[in-house]
């Protein structure tokens, strides 16, 4: 089931998605290292962390 993320955080994550694989960032610019740790955060503060989970 995919993830309905707020605006701000949709944002974030339409920077880093394309530089995701697997469960890692590769050849990512600052910028998207960046929207994807505060995604990372943002996620573990709600509670809702499922990004790679196993």
């Amino acid at each position: 089931m995919p993830v309905e993320y707020p605006d701000e955080i949709q944002k974030l994550v339409d920077i880093y998605k394309p530089y995701v694989v697997g469960c890692h960032l590769e050849n990512a610019p600052q910028e998207a290292i960046e929207a994807f740790e505060k995604v990372k955060r943002w996620d573990w503060e709600q509670g809702q962390s499922e990004y790679c989970r196993a």
